[in-house]
């Protein structure tokens, strides 16, 4: 759940970094790890002489020097020193938003940002015997080829998925445009093969017309805020507006933000000049009012679906268009996410992602840990109680834990019954969960394992995202008419 000002600059990979990072970070890194209060002080007070600063530079440099030469790594794993002071700064200011990247892990959480993939277009959940697909995105290769929802994706070419790390997934998964793949699928009990040619895919937006019972309206779902997705909106509004279509849905549940200058561009097409789109507020600096670029602009009665997961630029662009527009929130209370990150590639590669701005609404309110308030309040299908911790015991009738209250709340939402949900883990549970493992083709033997979790949550989020069960959506349907 990141915002970003705008797209970082493509980060190149390089080598393994060098001994010495820039003695700033360093310094810095070992102030806040060793727990000294000068940071503080020094910017609390601008009268504090160069002797001072340069006796607290003495101190951190002693204890990096002492710490670098003499301390005995007796945790019988390799530790990169550099890299452990970096990380334990950034960790050391209890910023959820900040951290240290790789090149890699730059590379692949900007792919992730932007919304852009070259692969065949879905997301999945792992299992037992390999991969449950769980959503299949509208024009993918996937789609194409008639992957559905639930299938277990088993083998993609001659690599068998069961047991993969996600990262050797996603490499056996993603590939270049235009290169073909081969996967075996197992839908029910029955084996099925497919052959897809992988394509270059903007997951960030769908957008289509649709109908409720009397009215027709657009509909434009955002995965994210990626570096096209504003020019995919306005293509989707103004295809709207000449089909004379003049109720609009804008789907963010799900959505954690990214690029605060895609939310910008994207609320550009509901503003005039003179209007504010949102505040900003930097490091030392006053509050600086964004307004739209031009007077062209777009009138739609609007809805916004948000929920738990709605955070960062979502925010911005729902609480923008609720409090200036009139559009109206139906879901749930959104994450409560307003600063914006910024990301700098030191000189070994490393990547720093840190908070760079706080940002408010058009009138001036933060919603940073509170987030937005529906106008229609809707709860969806509800996940409390639920871990995603692996479950690394069996667990059986008379057990109690608080992996059995998952199962047991998981089950209950799949729509099995279960007598109770405290984590006893009764009869009456055994027999929930035997039904279960049978219509899922596990091993039927009513005891709680890794395997039986994977394939729980798996199909829980089939369900979550499925519109037949979607409660926030038919609300909305009732309310356009």
């Amino acid at each position: 759940m990141d915002d970003f000002i705008r797209p970082p600059k493509k980060i190149e990979k390089k080598q393994k970094k060098h001994k010495n990072i820039k003695e700033i970070f360093i310094i810095t890194g070992i102030i806040i790890c060793l727990g000294l209060g000068y940071v503080a002080g020094y910017m609390s007070k601008k009268t504090i002489v160069i002797k001072e600063e340069k006796t607290e530079k003495n101190v951190v440099l002693e204890a990096y020097k002492a710490l670098s030469e003499h301390w005995v790594n007796a945790t019988g794993e390799d530790v990169d020193f550099d890299e452990a002071v970096l990380k334990g700064m950034v960790a050391g200011l209890g910023d959820p938003y900040s951290s240290v990247f790789t090149s890699q892990e730059a590379v692949d959480f900007n792919q992730s940002v932007s919304g852009i993939y070259q692969g065949i277009g879905i997301s999945y959940s792992p299992v037992e015997n390999g991969i449950l697909v769980v959503k299949v995105y509208d024009n993918s290769p996937a789609q194409k080829a008639g992957v559905k929802p639930g299938d277990i994706i088993t083998k993609v070419d001659q690599t068998h998925l069961a047991g993969l790390t996600d990262e050797k997934i996603k490499e056996s998964i993603k590939g270049e445009e235009g290169t073909e793949v081969s996967l075996s699928v197992l839908r029910k009990n029955q084996t099925l093969s497919f052959q897809l040619k992988r394509e270059s895919l903007d997951l960030s937006v769908f957008y289509e017309i649709r109908k409720s019972k009397t009215n027709s309206f657009g509909y434009i779902e955002l995965s994210t805020f990626g570096v096209d997705t504003a020019k995919q909106v306005e293509k989707a509004l103004q295809y709207f507006q000449d089909n004379h279509i003049d109720n609009l849905v804008l789907d963010l549940r799900d959505n954690g933000g990214g690029y605060l200058i895609a939310a910008q561009d994207i609320l550009d097409l509901f503003f005039t000049s003179d209007e504010v789109i949102y505040q900003q507020q930097e490091k030392n600096d006053s509050v600086k009012k964004y307004k739209a670029k031009t007077d062209d602009y777009f009138q739609f009665k609007g809805y916004i679906l948000i929920n738990q997961n709605t955070a960062s630029a979502s925010e911005l662009t729902a609480g923008a268009l609720q409090c200036q527009k009139g559009f109206q929130l139906v879901g749930e209370k959104s994450y409560g996410k307003g600063t914006a990150q910024t990301q700098k590639v030191l000189t070994d590669g490393t990547v720093l992602k840190y908070t760079y701005a706080k940002w408010l609404l058009p009138n001036g309110k933060s919603i940073n840990g509170k987030g937005l308030t529906p106008d229609v309040e809707v709860a969806g299908i509800s996940t409390a109680g639920i871990t995603t911790t692996q479950v690394d015991q069996v667990y059986k009738v008379d057990c109690v834990s608080a992996h059995v209250i998952s199962m047991q709340k998981m089950l209950k939402g799949l729509g099995y019954q279960v007598d109770r949900e405290d984590g006893y883990f009764s009869q009456a549970t055994c027999e929930a969960l035997k039904a279960f493992e049978k219509d899922h083709y596990l091993t039927v033997n009513g005891e709680y394992d890794e395997n039986d979790r994977m394939m729980l949550a798996a199909q829980l989020l089939v369900l979550i995202r499925n519109h037949e069960n979607d409660q926030q959506y038919h609300r909305l349907m009732a309310i356009i008419g």
